[in-house]
């Protein structure tokens, strides 16, 4: 008897959810066909699109390129002094004159090098706005591993002055 009165307890509301949903159909849409569905397409336009424009002209590429060339060219000219430094510096202590010289000369060639790492970085955006606007990026991609190569010399002269001064 328990079990029944548990039964009816739960199915009187369920029932009454029912029936309030019984109520008016002339408050619901009509599921017949809408005359946007019954309409013929849009013609698709009979122009084929425009090509899509350069992100960047060769001007501002090349701009960038001689950007990066300039620093590689400041320091190729600043590795050298730096070089004799960081030799002098080998074994030295880390509170020695010779050993502030040399983390003074390494900081202008990172500076160096982050100049040219600049200039790469922003033909690296230029590539990626050119790959989501589907725009030409040949030259771009050709300017990008010119500088890349700039930028990996510099990263193992780097590498080579701080093994040289036994880091």
């Amino acid at each position: 008897m328990m079990l029944v009165r548990r039964k009816i307890y739960l199915l009187l509301p369920l029932t009454a959810g029912l029936c309030a949903c019984a109520g008016d159909d002339a408050r619901y849409p009509s599921l017949s066909m809408r005359p946007f569905e019954t309409a013929s397409p849009a013609s698709q336009p009979t122009t084929p699109p425009a090509p899509a424009p350069d992100v960047a002209d060769a001007a501002t590429i090349a701009a960038l390129v001689e950007r990066a060339t300039l620093s590689h060219e400041g320091f190729t000219r600043q590795e050298p002094g730096a070089a004799r430094l960081a030799r002098a510096a080998a074994g030295q202590p880390i509170e020695s004159d010779a050993r502030g010289a040399a983390l003074v000369a390494m900081a202008d060639l990172a500076a160096q090098r982050a100049a040219t790492s600049g200039a790469l970085a922003d033909l690296d955006l230029l590539a990626a706005r050119a790959s989501t606007t589907f725009a030409p990026v040949n030259e771009i991609d050709t300017a990008r591993k010119q500088v890349a190569v700039l930028v990996s010399s510099e990263d193992a002269a780097i590498a080579r002055l701080w093994e040289t001064m036994g880091q």
